[in-house]
């Protein structure tokens, strides 16, 4: 999907050299595609402690090896 945008040129660069890309569609790509992936980790440590497990690690390996 072609999407035009303003962004300001300062921070285009930034993101160019912070991710080594020559191109400035891969670079912006590639920087949305990192935020995506940290917030899904932030919701994923969010979630910490909200789920009781039912089988230790050790039974849950055990299982695998059957």
């Amino acid at each position: 999907m072609a999407t035009t945008v303003t962004l300001d040129s300062e921070i285009v660069q930034a993101v160019q050299q912070a991710t080594k890309q020559k191109n400035k569609a891969a670079a912006v790509r590639m920087a949305l595609n990192e935020y995506l992936r940290l917030q899904k980790l932030h919701q994923l440590a969010s979630l910490v402690g909200t789920v009781e497990l039912r089988y230790s690690n050790d039974e849950l390996e055990a299982v695998e090896e059957c």
